[in-house]
């Protein structure tokens, strides 16, 4: 594995925080007017270099960096090396070094679910802020794979810092609509942007255009004026943290109003509300709350009727609420980049949801739906810090059900990577068998809330696949199919065979 470097800085102070060893990569899918790199355009070219040589080199200036500093990767596009990227940072972060990237955020997006969990800092260089400008100031029409990479990030597992930059170049961005517009494109991650910088234009790059002999396309431009530059920086600063602040506002609205909904929609018996919080006690989650706790837990939590089709939390939600079903089944699901829905998990009776996102204080990253009518309990932040975050075994609880999420997870990718579909719908019945089969006189039944296409979601195959799939599968005597709700698995050995 090798990748290929423009050059190495290695006391740098600008490109993330604190002193870091820098390295620029070569290769850009951009280009950009001002870019004041253009030797480091071409993918090949440059030193070739190995992770484990980014390693050593990291090493030899670790005692440099302090708490806050470590190892940078700009261009170029690092992006654009993504598994070497991937690799180097993989072994960095063994070591505990602290990772930055700098990018457009257009790139190998294989990797991009590899390499962002890796990540401390992402520098981001926004370039402009629409299409036309966009094909203008880059050449290329990759403005909405832009939008796309902001809005994706956290899905592919960042969880670190923003550092968002922009090159102002005057006569193009040098005005405070533009700065209004800045802002705006930031608005996804805006819970995550540590600072926001204006970088002036400068014409420190031409002489290498003449040198490599191109042409420079914004040749006679001058210099961005410097003090002009901040001052545009401070406001789109300013208005950075007005825009924060109305979002919260609108984020306590949309909370306050997800509120009033589960209540509009509580069990109103008072009796009704006492049976099925006894019912529950006997989970482990409601076990441990003290008996003179019982009434002021049943005041402050909430139980609601949900009709089958209403969304319970959405992919943004703030971490004020967890669920648990009583009764009832709900869907987890992801809307996949070119818009299909990819179900991660079926919760049923006693499962319960946002338990970590209480926990460590993390929006929701899924859409939570109801398959069927249901009966859910909602327990705010508030109640769950109060009566049951010291309680070792609602923590081991939350614990032992993120583990097998993580172990659920593991297995639906593998699942999904299978390239046959015989194989992925065997798979499927066979996790269904398990969580949801009864034995019978005529095998084991398996009731299902979902249609053919929540099933092929929940696979990874189209509904006319696994519709396909599953005629075969009953014409080979594996399976019966009784209307589109239940399915009779036969010879469970035949299914196992498949997969195991």
């Amino acid at each position: 594995m090798r990748g290929y470097l423009q050059s190495i800085e290695t006391m740098g102070l600008v490109d993330g925080p604190g002193t870091r060893t820098i390295f620029f990569m070569q290769g850009c899918p951009l280009r950009c007017a001002y870019c004041h790199n253009p030797d480091a355009i071409r993918l090949q070219g440059g030193r070739e270099i190995t992770p484990a040589e980014v390693l050593e080199i990291a090493r030899r200036y670790r005692s440099y960096y302090g708490e806050d500093g470590g190892v940078t990767f700009s261009g170029g596009e690092p992006l654009l090396q993504g598994e070497f990227l991937h690799k180097s940072l993989e072994l960095l972060k063994q070591e505990g070094y602290n990772t930055c990237i700098d990018t457009s955020g257009i790139g190998n997006r294989a990797f991009f679910p590899d390499i962002f969990p890796l990540v401390d800092t992402l520098i981001i260089d926004v370039k402009a802020f629409d299409q036309e400008s966009f094909a203008n100031l880059t050449l290329t029409k990759g403005f909405g794979e832009y939008l796309d990479f902001l809005a994706s990030l956290e899905n592919y597992g960042f969880q670190g810092q923003v550092w968002a930059r922009h090159v102002m170049v005057p006569g193009w961005t040098d005005n405070e609509q533009s700065m209004r517009d800045f802002v705006r494109i930031l608005r996804p991650i805006c819970h995550r942007i540590d600072r926001i910088e204006i970088l002036p234009y400068h014409t420190a790059g031409v002489e290498k255009y003449r040198k490599l002999g191109m042409s420079y396309r914004l040749e006679g431009v001058e210099p961005m004026d410097k003090d002009r530059a901040k001052e545009l920086e401070i406001y789109a600063n300013k208005v950075f943290a007005e825009d924060l602040q109305q979002e919260r506002k609108k984020a306590q609205a949309r909370s306050e109003e997800k509120y009033k909904i589960l209540r509009d929609r509580q069990v109103v018996s008072k009796q009704e509300q006492a049976e099925m919080f006894a019912s529950l006690r006997e989970l482990p989650l409601l076990r441990e709350v003290a008996e003179g706790d019982v009434e002021a837990v049943l005041d402050e939590i909430i139980l609601s009727n949900i009709k089958a089709g209403d969304y319970i939390f959405r992919t943004g939600d703030a971490p004020d609420l967890m669920y648990l079903i009583y009764q009832g089944e709900m869907k987890i699901f992801y809307n996949t980049i070119d818009g299909e829905e990819q179900i991660f998990y079926i919760y049923r009776d006693g499962d319960f949801v946002g338990g970590l996102n209480l926990l460590v204080e993390t929006p929701y990253r899924y859409v939570g739906q109801a398959l069927t009518d249901c009966r859910i309990i909602a327990i705010p932040k508030a109640t769950f810090d109060k009566y049951f975050y010291d309680s070792s075994v609602v923590l081991r609880s939350v614990l032992t059900k993120s583990f097998e999420r993580i172990r659920w997870a593991e297995e639906l990718i593998q699942r999904l990577a299978t390239s046959n579909a015989s194989m992925k719908t065997a798979g499927l019945l066979l996790k269904l068998v398990k969580r949801i089969g009864v034995e019978t006189e005529e095998g084991i039944r398996l009731e299902l809330s979902m249609n053919r296409e929540e099933l092929g979601n929940y696979s990874g195959l189209r509904r006319e696949t696994i519709t396909r799939k599953l005629g075969q599968f009953k014409d080979l005597g594996y399976i019966d199919l009784v209307g589109n709700k239940v399915i009779i698995v036969k010879d469970l050995e035949a299914l196992e065979a498949y997969v195991l």
